[in-house]
């Protein structure tokens, strides 16, 4: 699953992109949502483990 995270996006360097910035929590929040969203999208079979990682996260 992590390795989905990080493939489908540049996860990291979007993240280091936003450093030291006002509201990052939030948007690592909301960018860490529309990925498992997007992955759960595009591999069903992970949707469930999906949710419950973005819930764990909020």
């Amino acid at each position: 699953m992590s390795y989905l995270r990080h493939a489908l996006a540049r996860y990291e360097a979007l993240l280091d992109g936003l450093y030291g910035e006002t509201g990052r929590g939030e948007a690592e929040r909301l960018l860490r949502r529309r990925l498992y969203e997007a992955i759960g999208e595009a591999y069903p079979t992970l949707a469930q483990e999906c949710r419950r990682r973005a819930a764990v996260e909020r």
